[in-house]
């Protein structure tokens, strides 16, 4: 307890801040619908009646409801204009949602002017809440968390660089584009958290850049001798482009991440070995880096395999209630994100020999750079 005091202590005044920093968010938020430009309203009162049950040919059933609103303008040349409209819900939540007093609502209007709401205004809470995750964030984790929101923001606008690069290029590889995003995803993000002069940094780099490039060629030969059969490209979500190359350029981001995260706690583990142990041989350090290889990879990859099934089990419950198969669920749900998780899969499983590689590589150049023997 005494500890946890003291540490309030030294931070009280960057708590402070911080909640200061969250309430002027919210109240900006929630006072500023003047700056934009859809109709937006604030719902003074409610009214819910149930209008009874709709159910279809699968024995699906849900109980309907229609909601007498009285909302509020807050922005346009309307501003202060009481509304009254409906909103009619079942309590699945598909189309419509229960409102609620005191949401506010984008609102639209036809020619005669019958209003309707168009959807829920969600940066009131979202945003003040990032800035609370965030703000935790760098408390608790001091410099490195500073750092850690550094890379974050700089990768988001590297990825939005490069979509825009994309879109600027009249029919570019998308694939080809996301190469040297890749590339520098990993330079800036493991430089900055530590450091561009560490040989760690530059092992784990060398161990994410091979192991990806490895396993995507892996995966490409595969798909080229198999004529890319039992890959549904079709069933892939608003595809404008070569749907082959968004897969690569999908799968490419999602392996990058994997591999990194191994070769960083791999890497990490074997310098701090050798550090602690200056004269361990090879041999120990090549099993130390298979073991921890082989714990990292059941979790990891179903670390990975959960995120796919949270992702997609919406529409999977969603087609499966619908009176679909198992197999046609899967061929428009499931597939592309498998062979997405089994790539990652590979690469998870590379990046134990190629990252004991690259590491003997770098300790080797630096026992020569300072005239020592392994």
């Amino acid at each position: 307890m005494q500890i946890i005091l003291n540490y309030f202590k030294k931070t009280w005044r960057s708590w402070l801040a911080l909640i200061a920093l969250v309430a002027v968010t919210a109240c900006f938020f929630a006072t500023n619908a003047q700056m934009y430009h859809d109709p937006i309203a604030k719902i003074t009162s409610v009214q819910t009646d149930t209008t009874g049950q709709q159910s279809d040919p699968y024995g699906n059933r849900v109980e309907t409801y229609k909601q007498s609103l009285e909302t509020k303008l807050l922005n346009t040349s309307n501003r202060g204009k009481t509304i009254r409209l409906t909103n009619d819900y079942d309590e699945s939540g598909a189309l419509n949602v229960k409102l609620k007093p005191g949401q506010q609502v984008f609102l639209t209007h036809d020619s005669n002017m019958n209003w309707s709401v168009k959807n829920v205004r969600h940066d009131l809470l979202w945003v003040p809440f990032m800035v609370l995750v965030l703000g935790v964030m760098t408390i608790l984790m001091g410099r490195h968390g500073r750092i850690m929101l550094l890379t974050l923001g700089l990768n988001v606008a590297l990825f939005i660089c490069f979509i825009f690069l994309n879109i600027s290029i009249p029919h570019s590889n998308l694939f080809m584009v996301f190469i040297p995003f890749a590339i520098l995803t990993t330079l800036f993000t493991l430089g900055l958290l530590m450091g561009f002069k560490s040989r760690q940094t530059w092992t784990i780099v060398l161990t994410v850049l091979l192991t990806s490039a490895v396993t995507l060629l892996i995966s490409k030969i595969v798909f080229m001798l198999l004529h890319n059969q039992g890959v549904y490209y079709e069933h892939m979500e608003f595809v404008t482009d070569n749907p082959s190359t968004l897969f690569m350029a999908m799968t490419l981001v999602g392996v990058l991440g994997a591999v990194m995260d191994e070769a960083t706690d791999m890497t990490a583990t074997l310098f701090s070995m050798q550090r602690e142990r200056p004269n361990i041989s090879s041999k120990e350090l090549i099993k130390a880096g298979r073991n921890i290889g082989g714990e990292i990879f059941g979790a990891l990859n179903n670390v990975l395999f959960l995120i796919f099934i949270a992702e997609q089990l919406p529409m999977a419950v969603l087609y499966l209630r619908n009176g679909n198969s198992w197999s046609f669920t899967y061929m428009t749900n499931l597939s592309i994100g498998m062979l997405q998780t089994l790539i990652s899969a590979i690469g998870i499983v590379l990046t134990v020999p190629i990252g004991l590689m690259c590491f003997k590589l770098m300790t080797l150049r630096s026992l020569k750079n300072k005239g020592g023997q392994l």
